[in-house]
């Protein structure tokens, strides 16, 4: 049996979440017997996995010990061939361990600062993170910028450290002609269409996008540039563009389904995401860039934490400068122009994210550790 142990799981959005599932479900199809340890209230759709959830809820520190609890009586009674975390939150508690744990790694989660021994005695948090890695058999960096992180900042094993890109789900199956049609109602007869799919907050780089949009519109009239997701900056982001007068150029679709995403990607000439470092928050790889390539879309991002892994610069898309206004807009207003080098990056994105990140393939390298 192989047990995982996850904050974040289906039926919440979002990154961690698609691939910690994904991840339960590929390794099911490999006909491995498969038991997760979720938070959260159970839900219809649980008892339609081919494998056991059982559900922890609670105040959440109260609801990590209760887990481990649970866990190691687990593990006196039954035969587990390893342990799956989502990040070293889950495997805080699980010492004195022999199942071999093996912990993944986003690079969010990795303090930035290096080589101060004043701030690393003073930092708890800094001091939870090592604890909870030396309980760890492995460590899954989702990216070089990731391992190359931990290694410096914590002081880890590079040996103990293997990169493994995330694996991808992709809904193509699940698709109705009312998603179809919804989609259809959004767009129009825009074009270009410009696509970000990501949490709106300040670092994922929304506004560098929008400038672009006010400098280019001229060019291209009828462009429009879709913002799917919400978080903390939406509202800034709506004022930003209700002042720049961009209404018709922008639309925000808030949380959309795994179909509809699916749709909207298609329905893109470049997807598109430009992140900043903000304080410690920094973009660990950037699945969302292998989605659109899975789906022949080329992409645009910046040469920020470990997007480099994600796009491949002038194979799969193209990299920003980090930060740099004119970087994005040029890099946006070239593909835009160019149709065939747009059309070449996506069949080299598509090509790339269907050999190596489908979750049939993906599954063996996680397993393997």
């Amino acid at each position: 049996m192989i047990i995982i142990t996850t904050q974040c799981f289906f039926p919440k959005i979002g990154g961690i979440e698609s691939l910690m599932t994904g991840m339960a479900d590929a390794m099911s199809d490999a006909d491995k017997n498969v038991l997760v340890l979720a938070d959260g209230k159970k839900t219809l759709s649980d008892k339609n996995k081919k494998y056991k959830i059982k559900r922890f809820t609670g105040w959440k520190p109260y609801r990590r010990r209760r887990k481990a609890i649970y866990l190691k009586k687990f593990l006196t009674t039954n035969n587990v061939e390893a342990i799956y975390a989502d990040s070293w939150k889950s495997v805080e508690h699980l010492k004195n361990i022999s199942i071999k744990i093996i912990v993944l790694a986003h690079g969010t989660e990795i303090p930035k600062k290096y080589f101060d021994h004043f701030y690393d005695y003073l930092n708890i948090k800094k001091r939870r993170i090592i604890k909870s890695y030396a309980n760890c058999y492995k460590i899954a960096a989702n990216s070089a910028y990731t391992r190359d992180l931990m290694i410096a900042s914590l002081k880890i094993s590079y040996d103990k450290i293997k990169i493994i890109h995330p694996g991808i789900d992709i809904y193509e199956d699940f698709i109705s002609n009312e998603d179809r049609q919804n989609v259809k109602k959004i767009i129009k007869d825009s074009s270009p269409i410009i696509t970000t799919l990501a949490r709106v907050e300040k670092r994922k780089g929304h506004k560098f996008v929008i400038d672009a949009i006010m400098q280019l519109k001229s060019k291209f009239p009828n462009m429009l540039y879709l913002i799917a997701g919400k978080g903390p900056y939406l509202d800034e982001i709506k004022k930003y563009v209700r002042m720049l007068r961009l209404e018709k150029h922008v639309i925000f679709l808030g949380w959309i389904t795994e179909p509809e995403k699916s749709l909207v990607l298609e329905s893109s000439d470049i997807f598109i995401m430009t992140p900043t470092k903000v304080g410690e928050s920094v973009e660990g790889f950037g699945m969302v860039f292998i989605d659109a390539a899975f789906h022949g879309i080329a992409s645009i991002g910046t040469l920020s934490g470990g997007i480099s892994d994600a796009v491949i610069n002038n194979q799969t898309g193209l990299l920003c400068e980090d930060g740099n206004q004119e970087s994005i807009t040029k890099n946006i207003e070239r593909l835009l122009s160019d149709k065939e080098l747009r059309d070449e990056l996506g069949r080299n994105g598509k090509n790339r994210a269907r050999k190596e990140y489908a979750w049939d393939y993906k599954v063996h390298e996680y397993l393997d550790l």
